[in-house]
């Protein structure tokens, strides 16, 4: 049944090599045109020039064995050698610019696909890196443009300069002897097959090895990462994730033995066979010479050739189409990842004022077998204050991600105003937007730049910076946690200071309320803040957000009565709405949780909590 998968899954694969021919070509043509064509062009006229050396090298000696034994002159020899002499000098030059350009193109192709790779992770719809296989992509999607550049010159050089210098070498070879030519096919014929055949087996084992790879580097950064070493020595789990990270190994190194394995087999067969036909090819040239059928020229023209012509396709084929067999799985990676269907948002006027409304909206995440969200329909006023609550996988954050435009609903619309916010490209909505979240960031920045980032061009200054940093109990004038004030780089690996999670939650904070916008969501921002101080960091976000629509996501009931109107998920449903008082007075799962809560922290009585 798995196999069956596999093969079902290949066979909806677009990516094979004329795939990739048509997808990288265009991309190195467009880098930097100029370079491309002169690449190629001299790619070819040497191929020519290889093919008229069979010719002129066999005048050359024709020439010098006539002039010894008196039948022709020794000028003529002398003209065959200067020809023979400067075909080699032009090819060398041209093969000396041919080297500096392509080096200066590769960078230049580089840069374009690199800049690809970034445009599509704009463009594509944020849910699909809620997918594995993607995710496997777009982790090696960057690792695959080198492949590809190489792809490109290798193929191109294929084709550009050993098609045509085989082709020239056939056409000889036929006008010599027919059989020469089918002694050549047998040199070429199986060391291409086999190189195909190692590009299947390298192919899918990149397939079955790039998941691995990132469960590998998930575990070593668990057991060696800044943002774990210290739980993980407190907790004594380094151990653990030695073992996981040596099971990992255990399977890379397997499924690469096995490739390695199997592609040995297939070079020793299709080997063998091409060595007999080169083999073929020196025998009959000799029989030929000897019963006077080809001239002493043509045999040493065909015994020079064929021998260096050889050696420079086993080079060729054995080292660069070998790589690429290796590195097949990486260029179909990057391909896989250029594929990925795209939002396909359109730029769009938001009415900044304007309704958010959600009608009988369901989603669910890929390859997930049940919905997250089900059938929730929700109306959210200019200026009104709503607070999201529930246990967790109540679908709480997932809402949050529908109602801000970053996941597009499997059923039902999300409207912003009269605009589908789902159609809409993300500059459009989150221009009027602003957010903090649990997962917030630790930018390697200045107090200052921390905080104006979520908002560079407004023009605000340090007084509103200073203000906002003041409500949430940062003061940026101690001198003993930033020596520099607004200027003290938060990141010891700039040489700057590092502070504890509570700070960074409140700079994250202080980030978010900074940005001018109309719709503000706090998505568990507070978890490293305690719930007393909490409290007054919700009443100052209450004042902040006067008259905009504010949307709260929080664990802490208490919290949540600052808003208009709380929204009770449970299942992925929502099951009840209503003003604190009104989902007290219903007695149902809120009031529940409320009490639970409110005994947990031994405040009913006395705390605002419960006021």
């Amino acid at each position: 049944t798995i196999m069956a998968k596999k093969r079902k899954e290949k066979e909806k694969d677009p990516v094979g090599l004329f795939y990739m021919i048509k997808a990288i070509y265009p991309m190195c043509f467009s880098a930097k045109p100029s370079y491309y064509l002169f690449i190629q062009s001299v790619n070819l006229f040497n191929g020519i020039a290889n093919g008229a050396d069979l010719l002129v090298t066999q005048i050359f000696f024709d020439s010098v064995y006539d002039a010894s034994v008196g039948t022709g002159t020794a000028r003529g020899a002398v003209i065959a050698l200067a020809a023979y002499v400067a075909l080699k000098l032009a090819a060398n030059l041209l093969e000396g610019a041919r080297q500096y350009t392509v080096e200066a193109h590769h960078q230049r192709v580089a840069g374009f696909m690199n800049s690809k790779i970034h445009q599509k992770a704009a463009r594509i719809d944020p849910v699909a890196y809620e997918d594995p296989r993607q995710l496997d992509d777009i982790d090696k999607a960057a690792q695959g443009v080198d492949s590809a550049i190489y792809f490109n010159a290798v193929t191109s050089f294929l084709y550009t300069y050993h098609l045509p210098y085989f082709i020239f070498m056939m056409i000889y070879l036929h006008s010599l002897k027919p059989m020469l030519t089918l002694c050549l096919l047998f040199v070429f014929v199986p060391v291409l097959v086999s190189h195909v055949l190692r590009s299947t087996v390298f192919s899918g084992l990149e397939d079955t090895v790039a998941p691995v790879r990132r469960k590998y580097d998930a575990y070593l950064d668990a057991a060696c990462g800044k943002d774990f070493y210290k739980e993980t020595r407190i907790l004594g789990a380094f151990g653990y994730f030695k073992g996981l990270l040596s099971d990992s190994v255990d399977l890379l190194n397997a499924a690469v033995y096995s490739a390695r394995k199997r592609t040995a087999l297939i070079d020793i067969c299709f080997n063998t066979l091409s060595f007999m036909g080169y083999g073929g090819i020196v025998l009959l040239s000799v029989r030929y010479l000897l019963a006077g059928e080809i001239s002493v020229g043509a045999f040493s023209a065909v015994f020079t050739s064929i021998g260096m012509l050889f050696s420079a396709m086993e080079y060729f084929i054995g080292t660069h189409i070998g790589s690429i067999a290796d590195d097949f799985g990486k260029i179909r990676n990057f391909l896989r990842f250029l594929a990925i269907p795209e939002s396909g948002r359109e730029r769009c006027e938001i009415d900044k004022k304007g309704v958010i409304s959600l009608e009988k909206v369901s989603f669910r995440y890929p390859n997930a077998e049940t919905d997250s969200l089900r059938n929730i329909t929700l109306t959210i006023n200019p200026g009104e204050t709503v607070a999201i609550v529930g246990e967790n996988g109540a679908g709480k954050t997932t809402l949050v991600k529908l109602l801000t435009g970053l996941y597009k609903p499997t059923e039902g619309t999300v409207r912003i105003g009269n605009i589908d916010i789902s159609k809409a490209e993300y500059r459009s909505i989150f221009e009027n937007m602003s957010g903090v979240f649990q997962k917030y960031q630790r930018y390697a920045l200045t107090l200052r730049e921390n905080v104006r980032i979520a908002d560079f061009g407004s023009g605000r200054g340090d007084g509103m910076i200073e203000k906002l940093l003041g409500e949430n109990h940062i003061d940026s004038g101690n001198r003993h946690v930033f020596p520099e004030g607004l200027d003290t780089m938060l990141s010891r690996e700039f040489d700057g200071t590092d502070l504890s999670g509570g700070q960074w939650q409140r700079i994250a904070i202080a980030r978010g309320f900074y940005r001018d916008s109309d719709i503000i969501v706090l998505d568990e921002p507070t978890a490293a803040i305690d719930p007393l101080e909490e409290s007054a960091i919700y009443r100052k976000f209450a004042e902040i957000a006067e008259n905009k629509i504010a949307v709260i996501v929080t664990h802490r009931l208490g919290s949540a009565k600052i808003a208009e109107r709380i929204i009770v998920m449970q299942g992925g449903e929502i099951v009840e709405t209503g003003s604190h008082d009104q989902l007290m007075g219903q007695d149902g799962v809120y009031a529940a949780m409320f009490r639970a809560q409110a005994k947990w922290y031994n405040l009913c009585e006395t705390d605002v909590l419960c006021q």
